[in-house]
């Protein structure tokens, strides 16, 4: 399928999620996504990837990359950000995903296009469709705040911390069509040598971010206007690109869970 050509689907695993995600995702994307291309895994040193080639699938390339370190003082204020009542708690509960961050390295110049998925989304159907919206020298991706985009930006950061007066001078932080990092479509033309840098030097300027990389990257973006577009939510007036649950009268390519799982 030429829309699968020098494209690779990426996902990022710690341990945890190789073992309770990855094969259910290989199957579906295989047989429901119609999907037969390259397949990159990124984690850690220390992830046993031996289920991976339980798989038996060829096209799939794994990269190993040490653990995220950032300044001392700067992990300390990323763990001091409390747990809120009623908020999804990442800073918490999926420090991992700060590897995500590995998505920008060079490395992945090898394919001209990626296609980032979180490995515990659900693909309900063929995923041609959505790798046909790929955009030359950008990222696409689905806005956060969608449908009804009634949150900014802000809510993704600690409001309380010692540093959010200045962010929200730099930046700004009122846009309602900021991005989810679980799933982006993007041409590896925007990475660039200095970008990984850059990242993590937005995370020691600002460590307030309480999705962890979601908010970094959303902040990187915002300064690099005409690099990130809004991912169409439909494909045509009857099939949606992504929505976060399943809706019982809607055909949607890809959910991040089950309305069952969603209550």
């Amino acid at each position: 399928m030429k829309d699968q050509k020098n494209l690779a689907v990426c996902v990022v695993v710690d341990a945890k999620f190789l073992f309770k995600y990855f094969k259910n995702f290989i199957n579906s994307l295989e047989l429901k996504g119609k999907y037969k291309g390259d397949i990159v895994v990124i984690t850690s040193w220390f992830t046993p990837t031996f289920l991976v080639f339980k798989t038996f699938n060829k096209n799939i390339k794994i990269y190993r990359f040490r653990r995220i370190k950032f300044t001392k003082k700067t992990e300390n204020y990323l763990k001091s950000i409390p747990s809120l009542p009623g908020a999804p708690n990442r800073h918490i509960t999926k420090n991992f995903q700060w590897h995500k961050l590995h998505l920008f390295n060079e490395k992945l110049k090898k394919w001209k296009y990626i296609f980032y998925l979180d490995v515990n989304m659900i693909i309900h159907s063929d995923i041609n469709p959505i790798l046909q919206k790929k955009m030359k020298d950008s990222l696409l991706a689905r806005a956060d705040a969608f449908p009804n985009y009634d949150r900014t930006l802000n809510t993704q950061f600690y409001e309380d911390s010692q540093f959010f007066n200045q962010l929200k001078t730099e930046y700004d932080l009122s846009s309602k069509r900021y991005f989810q990092t679980g799933l982006m479509l993007f041409d590896t033309n925007i990475i660039k040598p200095e970008m990984f840098n850059d990242l993590i030097q937005i995370v020691e300027k600002y460590p307030c971010s309480k999705t962890n990389e979601q908010g970094i990257l959303n902040l990187y973006f915002l300064k690099k206007p005409g690099l990130y577009f809004e991912l169409p939510s439909h494909i045509d007036e009857n099939l949606l690109t992504y929505y976060y649950w399943r809706l019982e009268d809607k055909l949607i390519i890809i959910t991040k869970q089950n309305v069952e799982q969603y209550k």
